[in-house]
């Protein structure tokens, strides 16, 4: 994503020029209770929950939902960051819950760099949207990126064979459930700079991995046009020293 002055991007790393290297980047999540502000409305209103309410275990089976806390989502964007690391130079580095309970915009909420949270998102968002990601310096937000996923829909987490057709809704009906992993890996396409694509065959493409009715592809690595857009901005990936 462009940012406002001329040949720079909203990306990480000490330079904000197409082609260099993100560094570290720190991740992790915002612990229960943290205060949503103007800066991410609707997508944040009032305080940050603690469990994705709507997860289907066995969507195969049946329509039982199970309530999914938020740390049980760390393997799943773990999986999702390191397949941007593998194709761009940019490495990250997990470091847990953030319980400063800090207001999301707060000046002192920027550690991790990118922080995830869940929300009842609001509005015309509240049930057509399963999350929005932010890169650093989006409206504003100094250097952290934020990725609110809404509390509102159902989520399963799909175990085809990559490229197949994920699955709409639950055996016996129920919500429409979008897939934890290709969302995960859309979202933080966004945190580190990458904007929807217009490419059918892209994670990144405009509306997919959301909670519409469009068919999704169970897509587990960024495809050709998101590694070019990731390595637009951070250059092919690099061995650096531990």
């Amino acid at each position: 994503m462009p940012a406002a002055s001329p040949g720079q991007y909203l990306k990480w790393g000490a330079s904000k020029r197409a082609g260099t290297s993100g560094g570290v980047v720190t991740w992790g999540f915002v612990a229960e209770g943290t205060p949503g502000t103007e800066y991410c409305e609707p997508y944040c209103q009032g305080e940050s929950l603690g469990q994705l309410p709507h997860f289907f275990p066995s969507p195969q089976r049946d329509n039982r939902t199970v309530p999914m806390p938020i740390e049980q989502l760390q393997p799943v964007f773990q999986a999702a960051f390191d397949a941007w690391a593998a194709v761009a130079d940019i490495r990250f580095r997990y470091t847990g819950i953030d319980d400063s309970r800090l207001p999301i915009d707060d000046p002192g909420a920027m550690q991790p760099m990118i922080r995830i949270g869940i929300w009842r998102h609001a509005g015309l968002a509240a049930y057509f949207c399963a999350a929005v990601a932010y890169p650093p310096g989006l409206r504003g937000s100094g250097v952290a990126g934020h990725v609110f996923l809404n509390a509102n829909v159902g989520y399963q987490l799909s175990h085809g064979e990559e490229g197949e057709r994920v699955g709409d809704f639950p055996c016996g009906g129920g919500l429409h459930m979008t897939d934890l992993y290709l969302l995960a890996l859309r979202e933080t396409g966004h945190t580190i700079g990458l904007a929807d694509s217009m490419h059918p065959d892209s994670v990144m493409r405009r509306g997919d991995a959301s909670a519409t009715l469009r068919p999704t592809l169970l897509w587990r690595m960024p495809r050709a046009d998101d590694v070019a857009g990731a390595r637009f901005l951070y250059g092919p990936p690099t061995r650096h020293p531990e």
